[in-house]
C-alpha cells in the first residue's frame, strides 16, 4: 500500500507530486457525507491509503466509517455478482468459456475466485 501521507514530504519528486495531486483531487473530486468520503465520479470510497491522506490534509473524514463503508460496498457487490453469475443462461456460460479459450488457449484451468467456479478451456 502506498503511504501518501509520507509521500507528501518525500524527497523523491514524483512521489511528492503524486501525493500532492491526489490531495488536490480529494479536495475537488470527492464528497464527504457523514464522515464517509466517496469519489464523485463513481460513488466509491477511495482506498484506505487515500482515505488516510484525506484525513491528514484536514478533510472531515471519519477514517473508520469510510473504511467500513468500503467493506460494506464490496460485500454488497460480491453478493450481487455471485447472484448474477448463478443466474447466467447456458448460452452466456458457453460464450464466457469460449472467450476464455480464445484468451488462454486450450487445456488451461480457469478459476473464478469470487464464485469458486472452475473449468478447463
Amino acid at each position: 500500500m502506498t503511504n501518501y501521507v509520507a509521500d507528501l514530504t518525500s524527497t523523491v519528486p514524483f512521489r511528492q507530486r503524486e501525493a500532492s495531486d491526489l490531495a488536490g483531487k480529494l479536495r475537488t473530486d470527492a464528497t464527504i457525507t457523514d464522515g464517509v468520503i466517496r469519489w464523485n465520479s463513481n460513488d466509491q470510497v477511495p482506498p484506505a491509503d487515500c482515505v488516510a491522506l484525506a484525513a491528514h490534509i484536514g478533510l472531515s473524514v471519519d477514517v473508520a466509517k469510510s473504511n467500513a463503508a468500503r467493506s460494506a460496498d464490496l460485500y454488497a457487490f460480491l453478493v450481487s455478482y455471485r447472484t448474477a453469475q448463478a443466474q447466467r443462461t447456458p448460452e452466456q456460460i458457453a460464450e464466457e468459456r469460449a472467450m476464455a479459450r480464445a484468451a488462454h488457449g486450450p487445456g488451461v484451468w480457469v478459476v473464478n475466485i469470487f464464485t469458486d467456479e472452475s473449468f478447463r478451456t
